[in-house]
């Protein structure tokens, strides 16, 4: 796979998982904050909470738990806490992880760290 058909597919998958909170009642904050050791996919609003949404799209993977890596969870919570010293807020915040496979989505774990 070529990284422009990656990058489709993330960018689909995104715009798929955004909708979806959107029709839950989430306010859509900010769309890929990026920093130079990270990247949070979406980060939403709802009453007095942040939801940071990391979104994967696992069309040929069976192993989600473990899809996310400790590794990969270290460099989401840093740039979490970066974007927070820029945009200081009372909120509780919190950390979501969906997947997402053949344009639907497959499975989400919300608060995967209890932040």
């Amino acid at each position: 796979m070529d990284s422009t058909y990656k990058k489709k597919k993330g960018d689909e998958g995104e715009a798929l998982v955004a909708q979806d909170y959107q029709n839950r009642g989430y306010k859509l904050i900010q769309k890929k904050y990026t920093i130079h050791w990270g990247e949070l996919d979406l980060i939403f609003e709802k009453e007095n909470r942040l939801i940071f949404v990391e979104v994967k799209v696992v069309d040929h993977i069976e192993d989600l738990q473990n899809y996310v890596t400790p590794k990969k969870l270290w460099h989401l919570i840093h740039t979490i806490e970066y974007y927070l010293v820029g945009h200081p807020t009372d909120k509780e915040y919190v950390l979501d992880v969906v997947f997402v496979r053949d344009n639907s989505i497959l499975e989400a774990y919300e608060n995967v760290t209890n932040m």
